[in-house]
């Protein structure tokens, strides 16, 4: 499976984010191994919005991004989705949820890994039982970046992308984050969006910095 960027452009208010972005992204490298990928740029460079375009979220102004199966067959924007799982600041939590309530929902809609049920979600995110039954809309901003972190890593998709991951993360969010990706990543592609170097240096192997015209090994 690979992502096409053809002289893709993203334009907000009359001002280029950024434009004429080529690029073929392998979700599967030639070695076989799973492609490890840091997208960078400083704020304001177009990261988020590069991921939301990858994902299929947001369209570019000029452009085209195209998804290719394992047979090089064009997959339709509609099932971009059944093959990512993100993580983004940006992204919302159905927040009249309670937390068993979305895991369930989540679970139906995206699924996540065999071993993983509520009780695991809960010993890793460091919440307590009665946090199940809480709606969502009472959690911090920083336990709700867990549950979107945990939403992604302890999926089954075949790529994840994560748009700057440590974002109200205190250290021990940010030790959850380094275990969910050292011990339920496993095989899958990854694309991290960062200016953080803590975020991605341990491991993604290729970077890709906003306004480059070719992905380059570190």
């Amino acid at each position: 499976m690979y992502i096409t960027l053809d002289n893709c452009g993203k334009n907000y208010h009359r001002s280029w984010l950024f434009r004429g972005i080529h690029l073929h992204i392998p979700i599967q490298q030639e070695d076989q191994t799973a492609l490890r990928l840091a997208v960078l740029g400083a704020n304001g460079a177009g990261k988020s919005t590069f991921t939301l375009m990858l994902a299929g979220q947001t369209d570019p102004t000029e452009g085209e991004i195209s998804w290719h199966d394992g047979q090089g067959k064009a997959l339709s924007q509609s099932r971009w989705h059944e093959f990512i799982a993100l993580a983004s600041p940006g992204m919302e939590l159905p927040e009249e949820f309670t937390l068993s309530e979305w895991f369930e929902f989540h679970g139906k809609i995206k699924g996540f890994q065999p071993r993983v049920s509520m009780d695991v979600i809960l010993d890793l995110c460091g919440f307590s039982q009665t946090t199940r039954t809480k709606q969502i809309l009472t959690f911090s901003s920083g336990m709700k970046q867990r549950v979107k972190l945990c939403a992604a890593l302890l999926g089954r998709q075949p790529l994840v992308i994560l748009d700057e991951p440590l974002t109200n993360l205190d250290k021990a969010g940010n030790e959850l984050y380094q275990w969910l990706l050292t011990d339920f990543l496993g095989s899958r592609a990854l694309i991290i969006a960062s200016n953080r170097e803590d975020e991605w240096a341990d491991h993604c192997t290729l970077k890709y910095s906003i306004g480059d015209t070719l992905i380059r090994a570190i």
